[in-house]
């Protein structure tokens, strides 16, 4: 997947200083992947995907080592991100990050966050207990991931995230601290699909490229008549985002489900194939459009719970190195994000005030949720 994400211009590199990473696919590229580890596909019980990958490590300093992954975010986040092209040294960070428990998207952004801030002199030497945290420095990705788990020298700082640590570093730091709502942002990139604009700010729990991975339709062209995703769909334009409301409304019901996201991810199985198998399962018939009124609810659901917290329109919002700084690179060049244009159609499309980005009282009362305005 890597290899086609960096093919799109979508592949966040050095920080989200670039978009594209062409040099590293014969280094981190599938055929790359293939011969540097021992790779054995696994799946979950009666699965015909088997997405998941265990790995162990054939050569050099980090031979042995081995465990579930690295998966694409993975690469994104202690590679590309980083400017690192050893995979070697990109799966031992992973592995460390799973035996610690530690997420590798936050993990990966957080040291990206910190290699930025090294390079522009936020961060120095005496700070990083030695460590020369440049971009490209795959064994400091390594030995960061330990720091930050044991919360050991500079690593007792990043293991406060890229939102709080900036606010400790102050001079500036927030401009390469890149989250939304104190989430740090996955590998998806927005200003080549502005669609995924919107599945990050959107997101009740802050970043969150799969609610849903809008990219697939903007960036990689799918498509889906059931629920009236057709026609041209530019993956730069900024506003006319009501496709993102339905394909939005099925990733919440496969969650509702509890079935792996992969199955509806790229519109494999259709809204109306789930509420076949769920009127199954359950014995009692369940339509496409029940189902997706049921997702809907929950969606406004997360909003008002969200605004009982002081949530509102100013919090969907994107940093500033994307509204500002135009793509160097990718098929994004040249773009930022108009945000107001994508939220406003978003907003009207879901029956949400353009002023207060919540619910209006005649969508709450569609959805029975009136009793939430308390």
């Amino acid at each position: 997947m890597s290899d086609s994400i960096e093919a799109l211009g979508i592949l966040p590199t050095r920080n989200w200083q670039r978009t594209t990473f062409n040099e590293s696919i014969p280094t981190l590229g599938h055929k790359a992947y293939h011969e540097t580890l021992e790779v054995k596909p696994y799946a979950c019980s009666g699965c015909p995907i088997a997405c998941g990958r265990s790995t162990t490590i054939k050569d050099g300093k980090w031979a042995g080592m081995h465990g579930g992954g690295p998966e694409y975010e993975t690469l994104a986040a202690f590679g590309s991100k980083c400017e690192v092209m050893d995979l070697a040294a990109i799966a031992a960070a992973n592995h460390l990050a799973n035996d610690f428990g530690l997420d590798v998207i936050s993990t990966g952004q957080v040291i990206a966050t910190a290699m930025e801030w090294y390079e522009t002199g936020i961060l120095n030497k005496a700070q990083t207990g030695g460590i020369e945290l440049n971009f490209g420095n795959a064994e400091a990705v390594v030995e960061l991931v330990k720091k930050i788990a044991l919360r050991e020298g500079i690593g007792d700082l990043l293991a406060e995230g890229v939102k709080r640590a900036a606010e400790k570093l102050g001079k500036g730091a927030d401009y390469a601290a890149l989250h939304v709502k104190g989430l740090e942002m996955a590998a998806d990139g927005v200003r080549a699909s502005k669609g995924e604009v919107l599945s990050h700010v959107i997101s009740a729990r802050g970043a969150d490229h799969l609610r849903p991975y809008a990219s697939c339709i903007d960036a990689f062209g799918y498509r889906d008549a059931e629920l009236g995703i057709v026609g041209d769909i530019s993956y730069t334009e900024d506003g006319n985002k009501a496709w993102v409301k339905p394909f939005m409304e099925l990733s919440m019901a496969t969650n509702l489900l509890g079935t792996c996201l992969f199955a509806s991810i790229t519109l494999a199985i259709k809204a109306s194939t789930w509420a076949r198998l769920l009127s199954a399962a359950i014995g009692q018939e369940v339509t496409k459009d029940q189902l997706l009124l049921a997702a809907e609810r929950v969606l406004n659901l997360e909003r008002m719970i969200n605004a009982s917290f002081g949530f509102d329109r100013k919090d969907d919002t994107l940093p500033k190195r994307f509204l500002e700084e135009p793509a160097k690179d990718g098929r994004g060049k040249g773009y930022t994000v108009d945000l107001a244009k994508n939220l406003e159609s978003f907003y009207e499309a879901m029956g949400w005030s353009k002023a207060t980005g919540l619910p209006e009282n005649h969508t709450l009362q569609k959805l029975g949720l009136f009793w939430l305005r308390g």
